[in-house]
């Protein structure tokens, strides 16, 4: 599931801002060579006005990626999942969190600081747009229960040194993880 997330954001961003997450170029495990082949045989990118590509969740990771990047960025980060079971079902849900941002300067102003929150959202905005109506696609099965609510919230990093907008969703489905199957009858 997590590497289907990864494929499918990695569509949006420019390619070079993708394959630059590759720091080390080679691992043991094969998923890793088969995603940099999946990465360089992809088209254009959807939002060419994003440059670069952070997916991850541990803070330490990201602010490393983020401080080696300049410009826009797309980050993911694939959040938590939540599992009910109901009487005779498992309900699962993933919450995730898709951030456009940009890298500011230490001495933007506040006139600096709205253009660049602008055009952020304005990205964010088509990231959103194509989210929506891949959500309609057979093509990404997992998508088709994305929440019908988003929340987009101001991404306000200092650390990061960026500037930018995240838009907030889940995603549900029944028993994702197959456990259902493994439970006495």
């Amino acid at each position: 599931m997590i590497i289907e997330q990864f494929k499918y954001f990695a569509r949006y961003p420019q390619k070079d801002g993708v394959l630059s997450m590759f720091t080390e170029g080679e691992s043991s495990h094969s998923q890793y060579a088969e995603l940099i082949s999946y990465v360089q045989a992809l088209p254009d990118p959807l939002v060419p006005g994003i440059e670069s590509f952070v997916f991850g969740q541990e803070y330490d990771d990201v602010k490393r990626r983020v401080d080696s990047i300049t410009g826009s960025f797309l980050f993911v980060d694939f959040g938590e999942f939540a599992s009910d079971r109901l009487r005779n079902s498992i309900s699962d849900e993933q919450k995730m969190a898709c951030t456009v941002a940009l890298k500011v300067p230490d001495s933007a102003d506040m006139v600096e600081m709205a253009i660049v929150s602008d055009i952020s959202l304005g990205l964010l905005t088509e990231v959103r747009r194509q989210l929506i109506a891949d959500s309609h696609s057979e093509q990404y099965p997992w998508l088709e229960t994305i929440s019908d609510r988003h929340d987009i919230i101001p991404f306000i990093s200092p650390e990061f040194k960026a500037v930018g907008w995240t838009l907030m969703f889940r995603i549900t489905g029944s028993d994702l993880f197959n456990v259902k199957s493994s439970l006495p009858q």
